[in-house]
């Protein structure tokens, strides 16, 4: 027991001192600063940084077809997806869009029956965004008088 007590005294010896020294050292240290300035330090909020915000935009190519370009503008790059669902939730087309600021894709609707549909872009559950289209066929008759002489 005796040895134990002997190698034990040392090292709390050391400890106690290095317990009371370690304070001082950090005063004298602090006491005579080499750079010193002499303004007062105001702390300042940053400017906020302007955040883009999600966009969705479709426009129809031509005038006469059913060829459209969506348009996606994602500032934060998150992996989004696309849904095309129609009038009664039914979901007709999926695509999973790449993580870039800004996804441009044309679609073609020439196939699809009159009536609403709807590009809806969502990340994970959140839905992000949506545009609808109405697609409605217009029929003209034009009657035709001869008179015959």
């Amino acid at each position: 027991m005796k040895h134990l007590r002997f190698v034990l005294a040392p090292k709390v010896a050391m400890i106690l001192f290095a317990t009371i020294l370690i304070p001082f050292v950090q005063m004298s240290a602090q006491a005579n600063p080499f750079a010193f300035n002499s303004k007062k330090f105001v702390h300042e909020e940053p400017l906020p940084i302007e955040k883009r915000a999600f966009s969705i935009s479709i426009a129809q190519l031509d005038k006469d077809s059913l060829h459209f370009q969506l348009s996606v503008e994602n500032p934060d790059n998150e992996k989004l997806t696309l849904y095309i669902k129609d009038s009664f939730n039914n979901t007709l087309h999926r695509e999973v869009l790449p993580a870039t600021v800004k996804f441009e894709a044309r679609y073609n609707l020439q196939s699809l029956e009159d009536g609403e549909y709807i590009f809806e872009v969502r990340s994970g559950k959140n839905k992000l965004g949506e545009k609808a289209i109405g697609i409605k066929t217009q029929t003209q008759v034009n009657r035709m008088v001869s008179v015959e002489k």
